[in-house]
């Protein structure tokens, strides 16, 4: 599997945890599953940046496009740290921004897809996609995932 059949499939999990975590009401499952969510997201964001962010940067096609995925996960990583620190997890202003905070992710995911993906098969061939692959594993588990998630 390449890099990009790994970051789809992490962006279908990510899409689905934080639309069930919007689906409870109770608590006490909001706040594990938002800290499981939160660990997902954090090492999928950076293993992603340093693997193939940091492969597209190398080329002029590729540049703007890494770049400005970086800074949409900088904000995502403001609203996660935000709802973190909230005590209240069932409040209408904390569901408020884990809406935007999905509604961004949701935008981001798709433009990556579109955009992101056609330039990465442009610029690195199978064999390169599929090494970059391995490496986003591991640096995957670096970053927080068990490793049992990180396949």
């Amino acid at each position: 599997m390449t890099i990009l059949d790994d970051l789809k499939a992490d962006h279908r999990h990510l899409k689905a945890e934080i639309r069930a975590i919007l689906k409870f009401d109770d608590r006490e499952e909001r706040v594990a599953r938002f800290s499981h969510f939160r660990t997902l997201l954090t090492a999928h964001s950076r293993a992603e940046e340093n693997v193939l962010y940091g492969g597209l940067e190398k080329f002029e096609k590729g540049k703007d496009e890494a770049l400005e995925g970086t800074v949409e996960h900088e904000v995502a990583d403001r609203l996660v740290e935000d709802l973190s620190a909230s005590r209240n997890f069932e409040a209408d202003k904390w569901t408020a921004r884990c809406t935007v905070l999905k509604e961004l992710l949701e935008h981001h995911i798709e433009e990556e897809e579109d955009e992101m993906f056609k330039t990465a098969r442009k610029q690195f061939d199978k064999k390169a996609l599929d090494e970059m692959g391995k490496e986003f594993k591991k640096e995957k588990v670096k970053y927080g995932m068990p490793a049992t998630d990180a396949k």
